[in-house]
């Protein structure tokens, strides 16, 4: 990466040599050699000292970019990964619902409405898990993401035991074609799959402001 101020820092240099040559050469025209000598050395020792900080300030400046850039690969790692912890959850959600998962031979958890010990449990979990380390390297006393995650988790809760009632009710016979429409567990659909979207959307926008 180019430094900023190097042009400006070279510009400096010139002129000052410029200048003390002009007195340096002023001094000898005037026979006072020795005086020219001096300030040819004191001239010198200046341009050194500055060529030294400049060289300090820019390695210095070279040091805190590349610990931002370190920085912001770990965090485009984590939201990498937080990615691909909600793509588990969806996955999961979808055959827990709709899928193998919701079959005859489920644990009495299951039965009950609860997901307790089931795949889309463990993978919520490793959800807020990963959240949570988002929120500390982004967010530090904050809990915006783990705060995504727990309330994907509460609408998972909440469709589970809405399952629950469908399967004890069932209400299939009484309707003219057997169908069942629940207004409650529509609700429930819809707000799982706009917080999903909104999950991601904002996590898509954290990998391309670190990206």
């Amino acid at each position: 990466m180019k430094n900023p101020y190097a042009p400006g820092f070279w510009c400096a240099v010139v002129a000052l040599v410029l200048l003390s040559a002009t007195y340096f050469y002023g001094v000898m025209l005037a026979h006072q050699i020795d005086k020219a000598l001096i300030f040819l050395d004191s001239a010198t020792a200046l341009i050194a000292v500055m060529s030294i900080s400049m060289v300090a300030w820019a390695s210095y400046q070279a040091q805190q970019v590349k610990k931002r850039q370190l920085s912001q690969s770990k965090t485009l790692v984590l939201v990498w990964d937080t990615k691909v912890a909600l793509r588990r959850v969806e996955t999961v959600f979808d055959r827990y619902f709709w899928g193998s998962y919701w079959q005859p031979g489920r644990t009495f958890q299951e039965v009950m409405g609860e997901l307790t010990g089931t795949p889309l449990e463990k993978s919520l979990e490793a959800l807020k898990s990963q959240c949570l380390k988002l929120d500390r390297e982004v967010a530090h006393d904050e809990r915006h993401w783990l705060s995504n995650a727990r309330e994907l988790s509460d609408v998972a809760t909440a469709m589970a035991r809405e399952r629950y009632q469908l399967d004890v009710c069932d209400p299939r016979n009484d309707s003219p074609n057997g169908v069942v429409i629940n207004r409650d567990f529509e609700v429930l659909v819809y707000t799982w799959t706009a917080r999903l979207k909104t999950f991601d959307h904002q996590l898509d926008e954290m990998e391309v402001q670190y990206s």
